[in-house]
């Protein structure tokens, strides 16, 4: 069941649990922010859902509470990043605000970050540049989930691309994984023990998994190369384009973990403390192109166009980042939902560390 709390009352409790795990006043704020912001714009999957995965992580030593991310080759419009191991979400906000200091100064700027932990959604960091008048492409990999094209093992990772760019009158944001669906939402349905959709979920490269009863196999998917994986975008087939999403999700390896000299996919396991997923982070200035206000303004004319195309009865056209906004109004207005295991998930960390906290609720 999910139901509706205090977007407010849930950051400050947020704050609190990083607090008490030993981050400082500003990190755990910044981390509070990224996952309130997550869920306020209706990505349930990466909010504060994540919350009891990154508990494990600190509690075992794989998230170093006290590790802090270092630039090791840089130029003027690039640097690697050694994250050290600490949390995703503060090595995602310290390198792209590198690539976007690189960019205001040089017209581009490209960070590749090794070394890091699960940073929530791509499409915060790609909006970050966004925010500042600049274009943002944000990746990550991924231990193996990805099922490549006739393959019966999971080997590439889920691996999104998020594009944000400025437009009226909200900001442009594409953010997905290259699979059917990031792992997350399995989770989401699995809690509130929904059947899966068709071939989201695969075995043996082309046997359909949808009964969330099914434990065993959708255990599996968190399994080193596993039998069990989530389908590339476009499903099974090349008929169907599998081989793209594939495709995407090779791409993603090289700029974030082969040009880093990072983890790739086949790298990374939850329980291996000494690897973590790689990332990409890039800023692009608009005005290296032209006046900056006619880009915006042409491509929020574009993006109005394609809304007003007739659509099929019973049905409205989104172009990327207007659901999202609309469910950020809605739920700062009305309260964010989170579902009843979720919040026990984050109850149950915050008595364990002593943090006291009240009712959630709206008032």
């Amino acid at each position: 069941m999910v139901k509706r709390y205090d977007s407010d009352k849930v950051k400050a409790l947020v704050h609190k649990i990083y607090k008490a795990y030993g981050f400082t006043e500003k990190q755990s704020s910044a981390v509070a922010e990224t996952l309130i912001y997550t869920d306020l714009h209706g990505i349930a999957s990466h909010g504060v859902q994540r919350m009891v995965m990154y508990d494990h992580f600190i509690q075992n030593g794989k998230i170093r509470v006290q590790s802090k991310p270092e630039v090791v080759k840089e130029t003027d419009v690039s640097a690697v990043v050694d994250a050290n191991f600490g949390l995703g979400q503060l090595n995602g906000i310290y390198s792209m605000n590198i690539a976007i200091k690189k960019a205001k100064a040089h017209g581009v700027g490209i960070v590749t970050t090794r070394h890091s932990g699960h940073y929530g959604i791509a499409g915060y960091y790609a909006n970050m540049a966004a925010d500042q008048g600049l274009i943002g492409l944000s990746s990550t990999n991924s231990r193996p989930a990805m099922l490549p094209t006739h393959a019966t093992q999971a080997f590439v990772g889920t691996n999104p691309i998020a594009f944000a760019m400025p437009a009226k009158p909200h900001n442009f944001i594409y953010d997905a994984a290259t699979t059917t669906v990031p792992q997350g939402k399995i989770e989401v349905y699995r809690k509130l023990e929904k059947d899966l959709p068709a071939l989201w979920v695969a075995k043996d490269g082309n046997q359909e998994i949808n009964d969330h009863h099914d434990t065993a196999d959708l255990d599996a998917l968190r399994d080193p190369l596993s039998n069990v994986g989530l389908t590339p975008l476009g499903g099974v087939t090349e008929e169907t384009g599998s081989h793209k999403g594939f495709g995407l999700g090779i791409i993603v390896e090289v700029f974030t973990a082969i040009l880093s000299m990072g983890n790739t996919s086949t790298e990374i396991s939850p329980e291996n403390l000494q690897v973590g997923p790689s990332q990409s982070f890039i800023a692009i200035d608009p005005a290296i192109f032209g006046d900056v206000d006619q880009i915006v303004q042409r491509f929020s004319e574009y993006l109005q166009q394609i809304r007003e195309l007739s659509a099929i009865p019973g049905k409205k056209i989104y172009v990327h980042g207007d659901k999202e906004a609309l469910a950020y109004e809605d739920r700062k207005q009305n309260g964010m939902i989170i579902d009843d295991k979720t919040l026990a998930e984050v109850i149950g960390i915050a008595d364990r560390l002593g943090v006291k906290h009240g009712s959630l609720a709206m008032d």
